[in-house]
């Protein structure tokens, strides 16, 4: 699956399909600056002309498809609804979407994670304290550490055998101590991944399947939150409630969708695996 393949289930799910419009304005020769209604406008699905004419995006005008604005290089010439553009809007463009779903992959790291193990980034340095875990793709948490002595050899040894370790998460990096006597000697690393995140829509959503609930909730929870401020100007013109409040109701709706992400969540979250336990000297653990 896609991100685009669920970002279109939710569509379908929460109704926010593109739809078409068409709009024109008059042109006075002087005017540079007009503005479509409905807004955001999807990528890529927008037409401006003056006159016959299809004029370029980036050359004869700018478009800020969050606020509609339209700004030509120079004013249209004057006219009576001269000035057309055809587009599609929608609540959530495409690529708010992806980044909707990566905030969901970054809120629920610590639940939803993978293991994987790094053979590559690490190698021993003699004498040195501080390894630095920044390189290895998506960490989260180191579990467990091994290492070759000599680099040659096929056997891959405890690093607790040897030394004490532990891995701070904030700066992800890993002490040892005492620091090896060895130099470049491979480091093997089991760790707690996050989700690897994509940028485009094309990119392969790398969320399990049996994971996708929590995930579905969060994106319905960031979608009715969208919505609040278009709703903050309505009435209790709508029902015979003058108390009723459509900001509210959609925050509340919202508001149940984060907490059910993070129930589910919760729910389908694996145990986490074992520690090694550290070596003690003196009687107290290092």
């Amino acid at each position: 699956m896609t991100y685009l393949d669920f970002i279109n289930k939710l569509r379908v799910e929460l109704k926010d399909f593109k739809k078409i419009h068409r709009e024109k304005w008059d042109g006075d020769a002087s005017t540079t600056v007009f503005e479509a209604t409905h807004i955001p406008i999807a990528d890529g699905t927008y037409t401006v002309k003056i006159g016959a004419t299809t004029k370029t995006d980036g050359t004869d005008y700018s478009l800020d498809r969050d606020t509609g604005l339209i700004t030509f290089a120079t004013a249209p010439a004057a006219g009576s609804d001269n000035i057309e553009m055809t587009y599609k809007a929608t609540k959530i463009r495409d690529e708010d979407w992806v980044e909707i779903i990566n905030d969901g992959i970054d809120s629920f790291a610590w639940k939803l994670w993978e293991m994987d193990v790094d053979i590559t980034t690490l190698t021993t340095v003699k004498d040195q304290y501080e390894y630095d875990c920044s390189g290895i793709t998506d960490i989260l948490y180191v579990l467990r550490v091994w290492f070759k002595s000599p680099a040659s050899s096929t056997t891959w040894q405890d690093v607790q055998s040897s030394t004490n370790w532990r891995y701070y998460t904030r700066l992800q990096k890993l002490y040892t101590d005492p620091p090896f006597d060895n130099s470049s000697l491979p480091m093997k690393i089991l760790y707690l991944k996050s989700i690897t995140k994509g940028t485009l829509t094309s990119d392969t959503l790398n969320i399990p399947t049996k994971w996708l609930l929590p995930f579905k909730y969060y994106a319905y929870a960031r979608f009715y939150e969208r919505l609040i401020p278009e709703k903050i100007s309505e009435t209790g013109a709508v029902t015979t409630l003058p108390s009723f409040a459509p900001s509210q109701v959609v925050y509340d709706i919202s508001q149940k969708y984060y907490l059910l992400a993070e129930k589910v969540a919760t729910r389908l979250a694996p145990k986490l695996p074992a520690m090694p336990i550290k070596q003690l000297s003196g009687g107290i653990a290092i």
